[in-house]
């Protein structure tokens, strides 16, 4: 019925529905570049980080394989035969594109990101320095555990030291105690004392006495 009315008295709505779509619009849409995260999940890429100025980059012609380095790639470690694969998170996939967005970054003024893919050899020397820093960590692991197993052992036998000279003294201490509880049972009940001499002393025994000097009475 949209197309049985006059195009005078169709609503806005429906003309846009019967428009038909722009060149290209679902094109673009499939053609998005990949995004940074999906990037430096995939095996042997490089993200490093440019400033303005000359970037050194130098790829055969009609690729986007590195032939030189020098200024800023050489000192981030670019090497001979890598790829450009992004740049300011556009995908690259031929060398005129990849002059083209950076010659626009480098002008942007600000700092931006290049992904490159690394080759073989540069992705076997990643491989092994990742394997001898595993192999680095797994000693390091093993000497730390065997250092606190040392440690523990240590400890232990401290803290049972301490408990067994603690427990030796309590038992000097108590053994001190029986020893002197035995020797006062054991020990003889003291003698009665002697009976005193009476305070009066006969009359008779005084008197029969005689005195120093005289001679006894008759």
């Amino acid at each position: 019925w949209l197309k049985a009315c006059p195009l005078r008295h169709r609503s806005a709505f429906a003309r846009r529905a019967l428009r038909p779509p722009r060149a290209g619009r679902f094109l673009r849409r499939e053609a998005r570049p990949l995004s940074a995260a999906m990037v430096e999940m995939m095996p042997g890429i490089a993200k490093l980080e440019f400033a303005m100025g000359s970037h050194g980059l130098v790829w055969k012609p009609g690729t986007t394989e590195i032939e030189r380095v020098s200024c800023q790639a050489r000192l981030l470690g670019v090497k001979p035969g890598w790829s450009i694969s992004m740049v300011n998170g556009v995908q690259i996939t031929e060398g005129h594109h990849a002059w083209a967005e950076l010659l626009k970054a480098k002008k942007s003024g600000k700092k931006y990101g290049v992904y490159f893919m690394k080759d073989e050899a540069s992705i076997r020397e990643d491989q092994q320095k990742a394997e001898a820093e595993r192999e680095k960590k797994r000693r390091d692991m093993e000497e730390r555990k065997r250092k606190e197993e040392m440690e523990r052992k240590i400890r232990e036998e401290a803290e049972k030291k301490r408990a067994d000279e603690l427990a030796s003294k309590k038992a000097e201490y108590w053994d001190k105690q029986n020893a002197t509880a035995s020797a006062a049972e054991a020990a003889p009940a003291p003698a009665p004392a002697a009976a005193d001499p009476p305070a009066d002393a006969p009359a008779e025994d005084v008197a029969g006495e005689p005195a120093e000097g005289e001679e006894p009475a008759a």
